[in-house]
């Protein structure tokens, strides 16, 4: 008489409740932490001098960038600061690289945040403390 092979898999009941953790852990990791809103990205008041005048959403230049932020700020001189949150800090680096200088602006790249900050009329020292309080700021925020 014939006899079959033993089963090269067999189920245990303990394997069960492994398999059941599962899905929640999936669920877990999918989750991300929550997108920090406009207002947390550029806030009400930088470095006590620069209070926030107007701020909006503008469309993403290209496709690397998930949202925009316009904000102006009046203070010591008139800025106004443009936040791009790309998909990975690479994106925002690669954006330092091809974006192209002009007067009386700067820009950096922080996590993956790319910042683009214009001024008129604007004292270099109030300057100076703006866009170190605003990179400290993108810090906090990621």
């Amino acid at each position: 008489m014939l006899q079959r092979p033993p089963p090269r898999y067999t189920r245990l009941p303990s394997d069960m409740p492994r398999r059941l953790w599962i899905v929640p852990l999936l669920l877990a990791s999918a989750c991300g932490p929550p997108r920090p809103d406009a207002a947390s990205l550029l806030p009400p008041t930088v470095a006590v001098v620069w209070q926030r005048k107007s701020l909006h959403e503008i469309p993403p230049p290209q496709a690397s960038v998930t949202r925009a932020v316009e904000a102006a700020y009046e203070g010591a001189g008139q800025i106004t600061a443009r936040i791009y949150a790309t998909k990975s800090p690479g994106s925002a680096f690669e954006m330092t690289q091809h974006w192209k200088e002009q007067k009386n602006t700067v820009f950096f790249d922080k996590g993956r945040y790319f910042v683009v900050v214009e001024w008129q009329q604007a004292d270099r020292n109030a300057l100076t403390a703006f866009v170190r309080a605003l990179e400290k700021e993108l810090d906090r925020v990621r």
